[in-house]
């Protein structure tokens, strides 16, 4: 069944997600408030390092849309809208639901004094468990007044990770859909079985269960990460010991899993760090007092402390030391939550000069702190950080041990 489908946010998740929904055959409109963004993607400029991604808005250019400014005639045959907008963390940990409101505002405003059609209004961006029940569907009333009954609600947080967005679209390991209505299932059903290439559970249930469990299941990919880097710290007291060889071997119990069992960078990114800031204040909201995400929490920032003194301990006061890639994994320039650069500003602070080379281009905001080329930072540092796998990774470990130059791969 072919739909009429609109994505509000063309950000890091909502343009990938239009691109994958027009390549199932679906017309799509693309919308976003940012005018160059609109214009880049209209005039074929546009950008994105995102594997995947330019091949399927090239391939599916005739399925898709974009558009900065909403009015009926653009939403008249929309039946079905994804909201992919920022929820920014508030001081406390939670989310706020403000661009997701303003969205929803828009949207009423321009189309439900024309049409009594039946819409699905679908958010993907992460909010706290409550605000479907509550604060978004306060919006919903506010928005669309008395035709309140045809506007259904879904929640459908993706897992997805940037620099594999497009195949963890089309491969997840299941489709989450939390509805407020019966019949919204049977309008956003058809989407989710078109965009993915493999048979997986379609798992239906309410709204809050829903946002528990997308801010739940980060939580417990934070708390295996962070095991695995505790492990790691017991290498200066067994020093003949591989603590890789160990998390497999934990791993391999069919109870525990390997994934996310690696011991190597503390954990970052735009959602691990912020849904573990997240879980945490829903704990205590909930005067729940033992809270693994405050602990987990905890754990990261010790962890990156213990690799700052790490590298002090292997380092003298006189040695420049270069940060081989800053953006928070390989192919995304995205620095939210980085590894790299925690490790850099806690060098700094203890006076050490310090150079970065990024394959995404994506370098630290901080003035004391330059961006070089790979050649060159090769040749100017004395020690050596590797944050993440880059194309050029074997390269630089056989030029390191070439020159004799000491280096900490924080994934071997």
């Amino acid at each position: 069944m072919i739909m009429n489908i609109m994505v509000a946010g063309l950000g890091k998740l909502g343009l990938p997600l239009a691109a994958v929904i027009a390549n199932a055959g679906n017309k799509v409109l693309g919308y976003d408030k940012s005018l160059p963004l609109i214009e880049s993607l209209k005039n074929n400029s546009f950008h994105s390092s995102e594997p995947g991604l330019l091949e399927l808005l090239q391939k599916n250019n005739n399925n898709l849309e974009f558009y900065s400014a909403l009015n009926n005639d653009v939403l008249k045959n929309i039946n079905l809208i994804f909201i992919v907008v920022p929820t920014p963390s508030l001081p406390s940990g939670a989310f706020s639901n403000e661009f997701i409101g303003k969205t929803i505002s828009e949207i009423g405003k321009v189309r439900i004094p024309k049409t009594r059609r039946e819409l699905v209004i679908c958010i993907v961006s992460t909010v706290m468990p409550g605000s479907c029940d509550g604060e978004i569907n306060e919006y919903l009333k506010t928005a669309f007044g008395p035709y309140e009954d045809n506007v259904g609600l879904c929640y459908h947080p993706e897992f997805i990770a940037l620099g594999s967005v497009i195949k963890n679209l089309q491969f997840p390991d299941y489709q989450l859909l939390g509805v407020s209505k019966s019949w919204v299932l049977d309008s956003v059903e058809p989407i989710f079985k078109s965009i993915t290439k493999s048979n997986v559970a379609l798992l239906k249930m309410s709204l809050l269960e829903a946002e528990i469990v997308k801010l739940a299941v980060n939580n417990f990919l934070t708390i295996k990460i962070s095991f695995a880097n505790s492990l790691l710290q017991l290498e200066d007291r067994f020093k003949s010991v591989n603590f890789h060889t160990v998390t497999e071997a934990i791993g391999l119990d069919s109870r525990i899993g390997l994934k996310y069992l690696r011991a190597g960078a503390p954990y970052g990114g735009p959602c691990f760090p912020r849904d573990t800031a997240a879980m945490a204040k829903l704990f205590e909201d909930s005067s729940v007092e033992s809270s693994f995400a405050k602990f987990t929490s905890k754990v990261n920032q010790d962890f990156n402390d213990y690799l700052v003194k790490k590298i002090l301990n292997q380092t003298n006061k006189s040695d420049i030391i270069g940060i081989l890639g800053v953006s928070y994994k390989e192919n995304t320039p995205v620095i939210d939550g980085s590894s790299a650069i925690s490790i850099a500003i806690g060098l700094l602070k203890e006076g050490m000069k310090i150079y970065t080379w990024d394959d995404e281009q994506a370098a630290i905001p901080n003035d004391s702190i330059t961006s070089i080329g790979l050649e060159e930072i090769l040749n100017k540092c004395d020690f050596f950080v590797i944050t993440r796998n880059t194309k050029y990774k074997y390269f630089i470990i056989e030029k390191l041990k070439y020159d004799n130059k000491k280096y900490l791969d924080l994934w071997n």
